[in-house]
């Protein structure tokens, strides 16, 4: 048997457990469900989803944002705004 209840799902009933002065046919080994964890699963993967949703949809605006000021600023203060990439020698 591999697992340690194994015996009493088998409803094989360890002598310690039947009170002292019973039959062991009239004993009733009564055990609670094993724990489910779907629950615990989809609520992890939805968070996470989520996030990751949120923090795509954050990035967009933030360039959209930054896009439509680096535009408007010509245009309010007559200054211009150039953006330069750093390269490597």
């Amino acid at each position: 048997m591999r697992y340690p209840d194994a015996q009493l799902r088998a409803n094989h009933r360890p002598s310690e457990l039947i009170p002292p002065g019973v039959h062991p046919g009239q004993v009733v080994v009564i055990q609670a469900a094993p724990p489910s964890y779907a629950g615990k699963i989809l609520l992890t993967l939805t968070l996470s989803a989520s996030t990751a949703l949120v923090i795509v949809v954050l990035a967009f605006a933030l360039q959209t944002i930054a896009a439509a000021a680096a535009a408007a600023i010509p245009t309010v203060g007559g200054a211009s705004v150039s953006l330069h990439l750093a390269r490597k020698r």
